[in-house]
């Protein structure tokens, strides 16, 4: 499994916002109502945040000696799930990062300038998913130079 890269990340960001920017704008312009962001999406980005850090958590607790056993596995599922939050919060910020941007044209328009801040608010929370994610894979990893005794142990953990 690969590591995270931030250009990677800014490229997927990067490619959804410009996107979402021209759809919104093209699809605005054309007399098309804006669509609402519901209040669960942000909620969402942030509640599997959250998760990430815990889960996150417990496998930098065992790599610094607190915690006693962790499954391979578990650590393993840890990292794969932190690298989705990761790829997920960047999508999601762009997608709606684009959408409001296209909205800021009709800002004079109350019910656009909420729905604008709608989608600010869930760009915004995606991207707390997308540095949770980062963080919890940051703490998965797998210092190659440790030859310790525990390296049958550490090195079943995703690297």
């Amino acid at each position: 499994m690969s590591h995270l890269t931030w250009r990677r990340l800014a490229a997927w960001a990067g490619v959804s916002l410009a996107l979402a920017w021209a759809l919104g704008a093209l699809l605005l312009g054309r007399g098309n109502p804006p669509v609402t962001v519901p209040l669960s999406l942000p909620l969402g980005c942030l509640i599997a945040g959250g998760i990430a850090i815990w889960t996150g958590w417990t496998v930098r607790s065992y790599q610094r000696g607190d915690r006693h056993h962790l499954a391979p596995l578990r650590a393993l599922r840890t990292a794969a799930f932190a690298q989705a939050c990761a790829y997920t919060g960047a999508v999601l910020g762009g997608v709606f990062g684009g959408y409001a941007l296209s909205l800021l044209a009709y800002w004079d328009h109350a019910p656009r300038r909420q729905v604008a801040i709608e989608a600010f608010v869930a760009a915004g929370a995606a991207l707390l998913m997308l540095v949770a994610g980062i963080v919890a894979e940051r703490w998965c990893r797998i210092d190659d130079d440790s030859d310790d005794a525990s390296g049958a142990d550490a090195g079943a953990a995703p690297a």
